[in-house]
């Protein structure tokens, strides 16, 4: 079990994996996405995508049932061409919690040590009930560690296993689990390599999840709920990630209302994090904002942020430096729903750190 949990916040390294593809899979609060990408010479290849619409879950903490998700697992069974032996899958909130240590500046091996005996004093579950992992930023050192304190990562057991049995049952063997914030940085990393501090803005159905990366590595994360609970209804209808969009869609004035009210809340979460991240850690000044998720492609999202921010705001393209076939690119379907997949991919990535 631990096996599969280890070094959850690993990076990126490289794409020397041998003759293994990769399947990373993002079970959504509304979407099913999955891709898998083949060893090439200079990049990795895309070889197959599922993009699957879910039926409605009304929050997403009603997600516990997860025998409601065994036909997701068996669709991707049928869908995905190859058959994936081995795929990597990610976990959210509310079923993955990350929390910052404030503790005086040990070595990675006695923090592990004492994470291992004190477990209990930091998390909300019983010990035995949860798996953990620990991040720590590569430079942090003593000088730094209260700017940079390790991250605990932590799951219920419980839900790692049952989701993993779900895809033995199908014939897939589960190498990793990641986190989705990990994997986003793995993505943005690998596609645009940014030097400098950076945040990735990942807007949908349920929330918003904001996560500042310096260089490859992973700095601050903070996720918020919408204050506008049926937010989902209008967004869902404004831009069809799967269907239309870009096409457009008339909207009545109260509609129009609400949909201002929620770029200031994007705008708002936004500022008031990169703000909080840059004086509770060592991180230099945000250069830009990369913008993920299927809610992060409403007309005027992106012109409203990079004017209230001022700084270069950047639609995210997850295969920007991965070698996509004729097929997909003339699939407009695929094209259109390329910021849907920045999870998946990064899980998929994160494969390559297995086979190096």
């Amino acid at each position: 079990m631990h096996q599969v949990w280890r070094d959850i916040a690993e990076k990126v390294r490289g794409f020397s994996w041998k003759s293994q593809n990769v399947t990373g899979v993002d079970v959504g609060s509304r979407v099913l996405k999955a891709v898998t990408l083949q060893p090439g010479y200079s990049s990795p290849i895309l070889k197959g995508v599922v993009i699957e619409s879910l039926p409605f879950t009304p929050h997403p903490s009603s997600q516990t049932d997860l025998e409601d998700d065994r036909p997701l697992v068996q669709f991707l069974r049928t869908r995905l061409v190859p058959f994936p032996r081995v795929v990597g899958i990610t976990v959210s909130s509310p079923h993955v919690l990350l929390k910052k240590l404030v503790l005086p500046y040990m070595s990675e091996m006695d923090l592990r040590e004492h994470l291992a005996l004190e477990l209990d004093r930091y998390i909300p579950l019983d010990v035995q009930s949860a798996v953990w992992d620990v991040y720590r930023h590569k430079d942090s050192d003593p000088l730094d560690n209260e700017k940079a304190p390790p991250v605990l990562v932590v799951a219920r057991k419980e839900f790692i296993e049952t989701r993993m049995r779900q895809f033995e049952r199908q014939g897939m063997h589960v190498q990793f689990v990641d986190v989705d914030a990990f994997a986003l940085v793995n993505m943005v990393a690998y596609n645009y390599g940014p030097e400098g501090t950076w945040m990735i803005t990942h807007l949908g159905p349920s929330g918003i999840l904001l996560v500042i990366m310096e260089g490859k590595y992973f700095v601050h994360m903070h996720q918020v709920s919408y204050e506008v609970e049926w937010y989902g209804d209008l967004l869902d209808r404004v831009p069809s990630a799967l269907d239309s969009v870009g096409d457009g869609c008339k909207l009545g004035a109260s509609e129009s209302l609400l949909l201002e009210q929620f770029f200031n809340e994007t705008i708002k979460q936004v500022t008031e994090t990169i703000k909080h991240a840059s004086e509770g850690t060592a991180t230099g000044m945000v250069r830009g904002v990369f913008l993920s998720g299927g809610y992060s492609m409403l007309k005027g999202l992106q012109s409203r942020l990079a004017d209230s921010l001022d700084v270069a705001v950047t639609q995210v393209d997850p295969f920007k430096k991965i070698k996509v076939p004729q097929k997909f690119q003339q699939d407009s379907r695929f094209q259109k729903a390329l910021p849907l997949f920045g999870v998946a991919v990064g899980a998929a990535l994160r494969g390559a750190i297995l086979h190096d």
